[in-house]
């Protein structure tokens, strides 16, 4: 008897499946398919090695490409001056005429204002960021916030570049 209702459970299960399946008519749905299942959780070693080595087609591609196109160099690394609880975060140096991201975390509005030359006034609003470009010519520029001058810092420029 038990084995009667396991069959009849089954079969159950495998009538809903098939009616789910068959959803509404070929219209198509959000729904994601159902994951298969299957008794081998890993790959065969064989199955894994055939997917790391790549295709001679594979292998010869990037090698012509990379001959007929000139290399770029990377991109530089984003310079970010973050301001947060009122005090300026910064690198230790930026290299002349790099742009420069200005990140205000606070929700106070803020500026980046040199106060011996004009070379940059960075406002930015609470919570939002800016950029500007850093000076040309190698030297410290200090700045402030000019809404609060007790926020200051030194802007290192390097001829680094």
């Amino acid at each position: 008897m038990k084995i009667t209702r396991s069959a009849l459970g089954l079969v159950l299960a495998a009538a809903l499946i098939g009616v789910a399946g068959c959803g509404s008519g070929g219209e198509p749905t959000s729904e994601a398919p159902p994951a298969e299942t299957s008794s081998a959780a890993e790959p065969t070693a064989e199955e894994t090695t055939a997917a790391a080595e790549p295709s001679e087609a594979a292998s010869e591609a990037p090698s012509e490409a990379a001959s007929e196109e000139p290399t770029e160099e990377a991109p530089a690394e984003e310079i970010v001056i973050t301001i947060r609880n009122f005090e300026y975060e910064m690198p230790d140096s930026v290299p002349a005429g790099a742009e420069i991201t200005v990140v205000n975390e606070d929700t106070a509005p803020h500026t980046v204002t040199t106060t011996e030359t004009e070379d940059f006034d960075a406002i930015v609003q609470g919570g939002e960021t800016v950029t500007f470009t850093a000076p040309s010519e190698p030297g410290e520029y200090p700045f402030i916030c000019t809404y609060h001058p007790n926020m200051t810092g030194t802007l290192v420029v390097s001829s680094d570049g």
